[in-house]
């Protein structure tokens, strides 16, 4: 993780989700790949994809595949999950995938990964939920053998595989980083990860940055070791009003999903967030000034190394998210970075 002084840099996060009814998957994947490429002639650092299943919004479900689409047209910018839900696969078919995927990308690829929580993932995919972490920590063991070793064999509570070659692999494993946020999960990434996945969706990423510094102190390892990544929500328009009303739809709906899918089917479903009751503070929404200042004071509460934001919320246009970004790169990212450094 960066320390005061560290200097941060910046990526997107998307989840090729449209907010329904829905257009056309084409246009719309292709806007997204368009809104990737610009970033990287914009001096973004990186791009980062989520995953989630079985939903009429059209979440991304096959991050690894649109991970080496991305690698092919793109020469810089870091490739990455964030996350990849590792309970619900296989995990030699992530090894697989993950070291093509690093492959094609020359090196630039992060697997991040996370356990994942909606029910009815899990049980339509054939993996049972309570057994998230140990399935979590094998399926870790369990790449990072292939990624080191060339070798599939393995025997735990979860998975067993016979003893086989494993390739083709990457001189060098691509780094495996964990999202967390309940203490047992921070010190199982603390213990496992090659760097941190944090949201700022809660609230609260100071404590949470305090947590990781805690459990990688438990166990012997540096700051430095582990980058710290943070991710939320973030929108720049000259105006702050405008910037707002843009994004407020998108937002309440984005978290009124998250809240549904979070709820188990024999508990009652949560009410529909409405924009009008959206706690702004918690998200990086307004003109360069607002959001730049947004972004400093999180970074001396919580010192990221890397800020990532949802570039294209559910029902933002093509042309509002290069707007932002565009706006994001010539005034709010230098003023950061430059306050980051001083």
């Amino acid at each position: 993780m960066a320390d005061d002084g560290a200097v941060p840099n910046f990526g997107l996060w998307y989840d090729f989700r449209q907010r329904p009814p829905l257009d056309d998957y084409a246009r719309f994947y292709d806007e997204c790949f368009e809104e990737i490429e610009e970033s990287e002639r914009l001096g973004f650092a990186g791009v980062w994809l989520s995953e989630h299943h079985f939903v009429d919004d059209g979440y991304l479900p096959s991050p690894l595949i649109v991970a080496a689409a991305l690698a092919a047209r793109t020469e810089r910018i870091t490739v990455g999950t964030n996350v990849l839900l590792l309970p619900m696969h296989h995990p030699l078919r992530v090894a697989e995938d993950a070291a093509v995927v690093d492959l094609v990308s020359g090196g630039r690829f992060v697997l991040g990964v996370g356990q994942g929580y909606v029910q009815h993932e899990f049980e339509t995919l054939g993996f049972n939920r309570k057994y998230r972490p140990s399935l979590f920590e094998e399926g870790i063991e369990v790449i990072r053998r292939a990624f080191e070793k060339g070798r599939t064999g393995y025997e735990g509570k979860r998975w067993r595989f016979e003893d086989l070659p494993f390739e083709p692999r990457p001189q060098r494993p691509p780094p495996i980083y964990i999202g967390a946020y309940a203490d047992p999960a921070i010190d199982r990434a603390a213990r496992l990860a090659d760097g941190f996945l944090a949201s700022t969706g809660g609230g609260a990423l100071a404590d949470t940055y305090r947590r990781v510094r805690d459990a990688l102190a438990r166990h012997g390892r540096a700051d430095e070791e582990v980058p710290f990544v943070a991710s939320g929500v973030l929108y720049v328009h000259e105006d702050s009003e405008r910037a707002r009303a843009d994004v407020a739809p998108a937002i309440s709906y984005q978290r009124s999903r998250y809240a549904e899918w979070g709820t188990d089917r024999e508990k009652p479903k949560p009410a529909p967030i409405q924009p009008e009751d959206l706690p702004w503070e918690r998200y990086l929404v307004g003109n360069p000034d607002e959001v730049a200042e947004g972004l400093i004071s999180l970074h001396k509460e919580a010192p990221y190394d890397h800020f990532c934001y949802w570039a294209r919320l559910p029902g933002i246009t093509h042309q509002q998210a290069l707007r932002s970004m565009r706006l994001f790169a010539s005034e709010v990212a230098p003023r950061v970075r430059g306050a980051a450094g001083t």
